[in-house]
């Protein structure tokens, strides 16, 4: 291990939070993983998103910053809609075996940071899922459930309701040219049958995947046969901008958001041009992937294995701010707001160094005061209505037999004006 990389590491283990959960989120417990993802193995950019009974699974795979290979074993746990563990048997929701070894691993290839890549189709081979609902996929090490080194969360679609959604500007006047509405409706399928849906019914909708302002919306009433979820203040998100980008699958040949490389302590140094803000920008259309990135470069075709790690410095021109704080945030740093992905001031701009792996990355710059809960787009980035966006609604409903929230309903739309 580079001596760089042994001190930011020691550091990220004195700062990184590890904590009993009750609600249980995308976590990384362990400053040697890195690059983990979970994604529908025929979409990797998708949410990990699978369906009840029709042989869907979904694709976890991580690197662990070492070349000595260990042994991971997993399992699944249960969850409400809220993430707290909704306490069904394991037994009730898992057939097959409970644990599973994570089955596939290879050293890195020729890669000046060494690592072993680690990748598990879950549900596996020998584990059948029973209910649907939240999961959390909790990863440990062979024998020992306690040494958790992440989690993350999964979704299981049990297909019983039709989900409608239609995402317009706002048509508050005051948020017409900042912000998006989201209005669901929702019918019931396959001789389903949903009642007493203002207790029993959670229907939550995520914007491309961000957890802070995810939120559940009020039932307004029927339209028809279907529930209508519509026109209240929840159903407003602001809009933001297009997702700023790197690509550095190259580190050889510059790509159009790359000022510099370099070499220094043996690891790769990747400078991005100075980011500023587009706040007072007018809109411009550009094609991104909501927030996503991929693994890639021009060497090894081995993407997985021959890939490898830099530290990519970020800049922000903005005068220091005594109120908030600005993060880098995208999938790459799962939607979190930490002192991990928080910008520093010093030198007349704000700066983040980031240990990435090589390919392609979207984020944004979002700005959060302390008394916040929800970090805010418009100091950096804007906010405008025609901005793409991703919106994922997710329909639970109240298992009366067994009290759990099973998840009946799923639709994704991608807004594009």
């Amino acid at each position: 291990m580079k001596k760089i990389t042994l001190l930011l590491i020691l550091i990220a283990m004195v700062s990184l939070e590890i904590v009993a959960q009750n609600v249980y989120e995308n976590r990384t417990y362990s400053p040697l993983i890195r690059t983990v993802m979970l994604k529908k193995a025929d979409n990797l950019l998708s949410l990990p998103v699978i369906y009840l009974n029709r042989n869907d699974y979904a694709v976890l795979s991580f690197d662990e910053l070492s070349e000595e290979t260990k042994r991971y074993e997993f399992t699944l746990i249960h969850c409400n809609s809220d993430w707290t563990p909704s306490g069904l048997p394991i037994d009730l929701y898992i057939e097959g075996f409970e644990i599973g070894q994570i089955e596939n691993y290879s050293n890195s290839e020729q890669t000046i940071q060494r690592y072993v890549h680690y990748s598990q189709m879950i549900p596996s081979k020998d584990m059948r899922i029973l209910k649907s609902g939240n999961y959390i996929i909790k990863v440990f090490q062979e024998g020992n459930p306690d040494n958790v080194v992440l989690t993350r969360r999964l979704y299981v679609v049990d297909d019983k309701a039709n989900v409608e959604v239609s995402v317009t500007p706002s048509k508050d006047a005051s948020l017409l040219r900042t912000h998006q509405e989201v209005n669901v409706r929702i019918g019931a399928k396959n001789g389903s049958y949903f009642s007493s849906a203002e207790q029993y019914m959670t229907v939550t909708v995520m914007q491309n995947g961000r957890e802070d302002n995810k939120r559940n919306l009020r039932l307004r009433g029927m339209m028809g046969d279907k529930l209508d979820y519509s026109f209240y203040s929840e159903n407003q998100f602001a809009a933001g901008n297009e997702f700023r980008y790197f690509d550095f699958t190259s580190l050889r040949i510059k790509s159009q958001y790359i000022d510099r490389f370099d070499y220094i302590n043996d690891e790769n140094q990747v400078y991005l041009r100075t980011d500023k803000p587009r706040n007072d920008i007018a809109y411009s259309s550009e094609k991104d992937l909501n927030g996503s990135y991929y693994i890639r470069n021009d060497i090894n075709e081995n993407y997985s294995v021959g890939s490898d790690y830099a530290w990519v410095h970020f800049t922000l021109d903005k005068p220091l701010s005594l109120e908030g704080a600005y993060y880098v945030v995208g999938s790459m740093t799962d939607w979190r707001l930490s002192v991990l992905n928080q910008m520093k001031y010093e030198n007349n701009a704000y700066h983040l160094a980031l240990y990435l792996k090589q390919g392609y990355y979207n984020y944004q710059i979002l700005y959060k005061r302390p008394n916040e809960k929800i970090a805010s787009t418009k100091e950096v980035e804007g906010n405008h209505s025609e901005t793409n966006n991703k919106y994922n609604v997710f329909v639970y409903y109240k298992n009366f037999a067994d009290n759990y929230d099973e998840l009946v309903g799923y639709s994704t739309v991608e807004y594009n004006r």
